[in-house]
């Protein structure tokens, strides 16, 4: 079979995201498969970076500029205006290697370059388009997103969401291009009992309002008290890290929730951990939660994004909790924290229920995809 070059376009390839590590876990899954893979951001991140280690494909940027150029820094507008010429200028100089090749962008953002550069002439020239969302559709319904999805991905070759329950309500909106695509998991799942553990909570996020990180500390107030020896760490950084310092003192947490700000070990950090959280008020198929169940760490989550439930099966291996409930949040930790015998049994039934998403499994999926789209 020939393989046709593949570039994946994302806007930051840079970032401690979650569409980071896909993007770096595609490339690799794909190069792996045979393919050319080149994946390019749009631009550096200008926030917090960490340095993938996955090899097999090349990397680079759009544009090499940021938001936060160092030195002399002039109008934000102005610099905005330089990054994106740039970037289409470059983006359009590399287009040309794909004329019949397979472009996937990995977010709405890098997709719109492709339209300022004439999408209907790249598809009418032979390269093939895919698009991912890595939201729910009550995610895109909640701001700007899904005007912008519907002025250009019912024009694609293939528009993907995380679970069927998104395409099929983005297909009752005449996106007869939908379709559904898990992430692939990275972490080899293991069992819990062969690991040792502190008594820790973790949440891996970025510190933004969407991710609600102040839902997760008000339900560890709750609970800390009557469970000394635990701790609760939050890794990751962004916008509201001054904001969730202040609360831990004003909850009077602080000798039990810290911020531990951006890690590269994702998977040590959950291998060594007894629970995860996630609080967020939108999600798409949070892998978070997947790679946590690999590590035989039960998970609780609100029941943001219908992703969450097709990862977490209530009260197997982990529990699923009313969206914005501080109180339920709070109950499942407690009941999890005083169990260690329900823990351990939630861990190593989670360990088996994450190998639905074995990478290998979804880049056969990818690689049928593939093939379906160059017909």
């Amino acid at each position: 079979m020939t393989r046709p070059p593949v570039l994946i376009l994302a806007n930051h390839i840079d970032g401690l995201g979650g569409v980071e590590r896909v993007a770096h876990g595609l490339a690799a899954g794909l190069s792996g498969r045979g393919y050319d893979v080149a994946l390019r951001g749009i631009r550096p991140t200008s926030g917090p970076s960490a340095q993938m280690t996955m090899t097999g494909y090349t990397t680079g940027f759009m544009s090499d500029r940021t938001e936060r150029p160092e030195g002399e820094r002039p109008h934000p507008a102005v610099v905005r205006r330089a990054m994106r010429r740039e970037a289409l200028d470059n983006l359009r100089t590399t287009l040309a290697d794909y004329r019949d090749g397979v472009v996937i962008c990995m977010q709405v953002y890098s997709m719109e370059h492709l339209v300022e550069l004439g999408l209907d002439d790249l598809l009418d020239s032979g390269t093939r388009i895919i698009g991912q969302y890595h939201w729910s559709y009550q995610g895109a319904r909640s701001n700007t997103d899904f005007d912008r999805l519907s002025r250009t991905y019912r024009r694609i070759d293939k528009f993907l969401l995380l679970t069927q329950a998104d395409a099929d309500n983005f297909t009752r909106h005449n996106f007869n291009n939908a379709g559904a695509m898990p992430n692939p998991l990275w972490l080899k799942a293991q069992a819990a009992e062969d690991i040792p553990r502190s008594k820790r909570l973790v949440a891996l996020s970025r510190y933004d309002a969407v991710k609600q990180l102040d839902h997760a500390l008000r339900a560890w107030a709750r609970v800390a008290p009557d469970f000394p020896d635990w701790s609760f760490e939050l890794y990751g950084d962004g916008p509201m890290r001054a904001e969730l310092a202040a609360l831990i003192d004003d909850l009077g947490i602080s000798d039990s929730a810290r911020l531990m700000g951006p890690t590269n070990d994702v998977e040590g950090v959950l291998r060594s951990s007894r629970l995860s959280v996630l609080s967020s008020q939108f999600e798409g198929l949070p892998m978070v939660l997947a790679e946590s169940l690999a590590c035989g760490v039960p998970a609780v989550a609100y029941d943001c994004a219908p992703g969450v439930s097709e990862i977490i099966t209530d009260g197997v291996d982990g529990f699923v909790v009313p969206q914005n409930h501080i109180p339920g949040l709070a109950s499942a930790l407690r009941t999890l924290m005083a169990d260690e015998e329900l823990t351990a049994r939630m861990g190593a039934a989670g360990h088996v229920s994450a190998r639905r998403y074995d990478r290998e499994h979804v880049m056969d999926r990818w690689e049928d995809l593939i093939a379906r789209v160059q017909r």
